[in-house]
């Protein structure tokens, strides 16, 4: 079962990355044509900088459930360090399952958020501002899946099972 979850969470990653590297080109694409706008012609848009705001957004957002993947997260992990193996994977299970709790209040809240954003339309690309918020739910969601699978990994180191065991690499 956990192979199976591992190897959806391998494909959902790779999709990740591609939607991380086509935006990260269009928000170089587009900041450099606001530049040359702005400091050649001595004129602007406000499309340009909406979008690139935007897209930096998803990109932290889904960015943030590869690194939940990986514990690539920014921690102190000096006094983790010190703890002994199956007592910093109880720990980190501990504060995994703390995390989907927040994650569970950030997705339910977003949700609202949305939803009384729906009418409002942005100023430069005139779309829904339900459209920008609508990164707080899709990366909650995605930071919840990476964690549930953190969990997993911690429940069979605690039970002495090898990692390639359980993911099927």
């Amino acid at each position: 079962m956990i192979k199976a979850y591992s190897k959806f969470l391998d494909k959902l990653e790779t999709l990740e990355k591609y939607f991380l590297g086509i935006t990260v080109a269009i928000m170089v694409i587009v900041m450099t044509y606001q530049v040359i706008l702005r400091y050649c012609f001595s004129a602007a848009n406000s499309w340009s900088e909406e979008l690139a705001r935007y897209l930096f957004i998803y990109d932290v957002m889904i960015a943030a459930a590869i690194a939940t993947r990986r514990n690539s997260h920014l921690q102190v992990d000096f006094l983790i360090n010190l703890l002994k193996p199956k007592v910093k994977y109880i720990f980190t299970i501990v504060a995994t399952i703390a995390g989907i709790v927040f994650l569970g209040f950030l997705f339910n809240y977003s949700l609202t958020l949305c939803q009384t954003a729906a009418n409002n339309i942005s100023a430069g690309l005139k779309i829904s501002m339900s459209i920008p918020y609508a990164c707080m739910p899709i990366g909650a969601v995605l930071m919840i899946l990476t964690s549930l699978e953190v969990i997993f990994h911690n429940i069979f180191q605690i039970r002495g099972l090898d990692e390639k065991e359980v993911r099927g690499k």
